[in-house]
């Protein structure tokens, strides 16, 4: 990733005074989220690096696309359709659902079926649409 993109790839937070090298995102994809990056995401809780960077996206007013991939037993739990919601209203793009991720049962995964291209297209849209014309 370093070297597609000539910025270093980084799994934890910097320290405060150090310089952010990161440009600012056109976009931010999230994919696959699990449970429970959706849910630590939609209430706020921060432990994991990459939540706190979505999170913090948010309020850079950075577009994002979210994609699950859970099971149809975490799905049943109440509170992921709650985040899943939250994170709608705060103007995250979740693909989850007709027209994005569909949960397999439970022991039914199918890793090489995880639908890769709606998240890419959702990305190439929405880079699109921020383009001058």
């Amino acid at each position: 990733m370093e070297r597609i993109t000539g910025h270093p790839v980084r799994s934890v937070y910097k320290l405060p005074g150090e310089p952010d090298v990161w440009p600012k995102a056109d976009v931010i994809a999230v994919a696959p989220a699990t449970f429970n990056t959706v849910n630590a995401w939609a209430l706020g809780i921060t432990r994991d690096f990459v939540v706190g960077v979505v999170a913090e996206g948010i309020g850079k007013d950075i577009p994002m696309v979210a994609m699950p991939c859970v099971n149809a037993a975490y799905a049943q739990h109440r509170q992921f359709e709650r985040s899943v919601a939250e994170l709608r209203e705060m103007g995250v793009r979740v693909l989850y659902g007709e027209g994005g991720f569909v949960p397999n049962q439970p022991g039914q995964g199918k890793p090489h079926a995880y639908p890769w291209h709606l998240v890419l297209d959702a990305v190439e849209e929405i880079v699109a649409a921020r383009q001058p014309p």
